[in-house]
């Protein structure tokens, strides 16, 4: 071991010499920073290589060229063209002269002029244009250019000098020759061709004569020409102007060509159509009738037969009673009428007009009371009721089951009765809609007069009465008031209890129809001894029957009794002053 130390403690001093970084036994290399070189006669081009290591780069390179008649070299690589030819530079490593490096030297003859040319200076968006490139001299010997476009956004170059347009602008697309020598500008405008047309209207119809105007709209924004043209495919049907405006000249159907001037493939076509115009319209009857919740079907004529357009629209006038849809069915909202309108749609402007019933229908007739009462000789009127309350017809009709008791009229839901004689009937009413009938008792004679007074008189003091049946009933009795009064129209006493001055009675013997009382047969309850009795007012205040008679809910009863508006009083004499003092 102690033989090595020598050897090892040497090696150790050599590495310190070492600069940082550089390890022992790193190969050396040199390398071009090119493949090849190329230079003109009398021109020079400076080209340097690198070597390596640390050591390899602080001795650097030495160059050399393989034919100093076609290129020489100086020791900092530049480079000078002697002769048109090839040779060989080689940079040689100093610190490792075994370590060299070779590219081939070309000396050329430089191109001195570019010329530029295309088929157009103008290429549209989305379109290619060709460069073309002659070189000066002929003989020049790199005969290769390179492209670039100054706004790619506008327009892009190949390498192999295609423009391509981007968008609308200008572009300056740059050539500049392969050995560098030589450049040129081409200038390209990048056109927006139209991509698409609208025309409005979309079409044009209408009578001869007709004139319509049409405006194109050429997209996109950014074209160039924005100009159309126009033109007819049957000028004897429509002729168009430069402007767009187009005049109608006969019936018939043709075309309209809207063409882009700058592109004629980008064109559109209106379809024209010249027409017969309708002269009138009108529905197939003057009236509809429809239920609610149901449906009807409307028709509307238009004339002439030749008319082109015969469609129209409908409307009514108050949809809250019918509504019509597009095809002329009419349905019944709620009762009552309207109007139904048929317009044309062809600009003839005609229209035509029915009325629409909407009909609810009558589901029921009644009436409130089961009977009704009228006076011999008198009219009295009455409204039966007819379901729903909105019924579209409340037409009826009414018959009596006894004319010789009663007759009645009406022609709707109200109905008039006529009293013949003291007895009872039946009369039936009928609704015209859905035949549904009522019935009602009608009672012939005045309750209130089935008993009169036909005599009222004082005899010896006393009173004097008579009272007569004048209905179809057998009275079983008759109620009735009397009032007194002396001479000086004093009252007089007239009962022993109660209200002295007005006196109670009745007649309690059976009176038939017809039938007149019997004097002395009246009862007076508590009666007075009459003194001073010069003047008399009497009235009869009910009747009893045992026969009966019926009230208005169709119940028999036996006693009626008169309300004190319904009190008629009778004096004696006659017409005196003291049915004034009457309470």
């Amino acid at each position: 071991m102690k033989k090595y130390l020598p050897l090892l403690l040497i090696l150790t001093l050599l590495s310190g010499l070492l600069p940082t970084g550089i390890a022992l036994g790193e190969a050396t290399t040199v390398t071009f920073p090119v493949e090849t070189v190329s230079v003109a006669v009398g021109k020079t081009a400076t080209v340097r290589a690198a070597a390596k290591p640390y050591l390899a780069t602080k001795k650097g390179v030495r160059y050399t060229t393989s034919d100093e008649t076609v290129a020489t070299v100086t020791a900092k690589g530049v480079v000078t063209g002697v002769a048109l030819g090839t040779c060989q530079l080689t940079a040689t490593s100093v610190y490792d002269p075994t370590v060299s490096q070779s590219i081939p030297v070309q000396v050329v003859q430089p191109v001195q002029k570019l010329t530029v040319t295309a088929a157009a200076d103008t290429v549209a968006v989305g379109q290619t244009l060709a460069l073309q490139v002659a070189y000066e001299p002929a003989d020049a010997t790199l005969q290769g250019a390179t492209y670039e476009s100054s706004s790619e956004s506008v327009a892009t170059v190949t390498a192999d000098g295609v423009v391509t347009g981007v968008k609308r602008g200008t572009a300056k697309i740059t050539v500049q020759s392969t050995d560098g020598y030589a450049k040129a500008v081409y200038a390209v405008t990048v056109a927006q061709l139209p991509e698409g047309i609208t025309v409005t209207p979309e079409s044009v119809s209408g009578p001869a004569g007709r004139k319509v105007q049409l405006k194109a709209t050429v997209s996109p924004t950014t074209a160039n020409d924005k100009t159309v043209q126009w033109t007819s495919a049957d000028e004897s049907i429509a002729t168009v102007n430069a402007k767009g405006q187009v005049t109608l000249v006969s019936v018939g159907q043709t075309q309209i060509l809207c063409a882009s001037s700058a592109d004629p493939a980008v064109s559109v076509a209106i379809p024209v159509q010249g027409m017969e115009l309708a002269q009138s319209v009108s529905f197939d009857t003057s009236l509809y009738s429809v239920l609610v919740g149901q449906t009807t079907q409307v028709y509307a004529n238009v004339l002439p037969d030749a008319t082109t357009d015969k469609t129209v629209t409908y409307s009514v006038k108050n949809k809250r009673i019918a509504t019509v849809d597009e095809n002329g069915v009419v349905t019944g909202v709620s009762g009552g009428k309207t109007i139904v309108y048929a317009t044309t749609t062809d600009g003839s402007k005609k229209r035509a007009a029915a009325t629409v019933e909407v009909i609810v229908p009558v589901t029921g007739v009644s009436y409130k009371y089961k009977d009704v009462r009228v006076s011999v000789g008198s009219r009295d009127s009455f409204t039966a009721t007819i379901s729903p309350s909105n019924a579209s017809n409340k037409a009826m009709t009414w018959v009596s089951s006894d004319e010789g008791i009663a007759s009645v009229k009406g022609t709707t839901n109200r109905f008039s009765v006529k009293g013949r004689r003291w007895g009872r009937c039946k009369v039936t009413g009928t609704t015209e809609d859905g035949s549904f009938t009522v019935e009602v008792y009608v009672d012939v004679g005045s309750l209130r007069h089935a008993v009169t007074v036909t005599e009222v008189s004082i005899r010896d003091g006393k009173p004097y009465l008579t009272v007569k049946n004048q209905s179809d009933m057998n009275i079983t009795q008759v109620r009735f008031l009397m009032q007194g009064y002396d001479l000086s129209l004093q009252p007089i006493v007239m009962s022993t209890i109660g209200d002295a001055y007005v006196l109670e009675g009745s007649y309690n013997m059976a009176l038939a129809p017809g039938e007149s009382s019997r004097h002395g047969r009246f009862t007076f309850y508590n009666a007075s001894d009459f003194d001073g009795l010069a003047e008399l007012c009497f009235c009869i205040t009910g009747w009893s029957t045992d026969t009966g008679f019926y009230d208005r809910n169709g119940k028999l009863q036996k006693n009626y009794t008169l309300t004190d508006s319904q009190l008629e009083w009778v004096s004696y004499p006659a017409n005196s002053d003291v049915l004034a003092l009457v309470h």
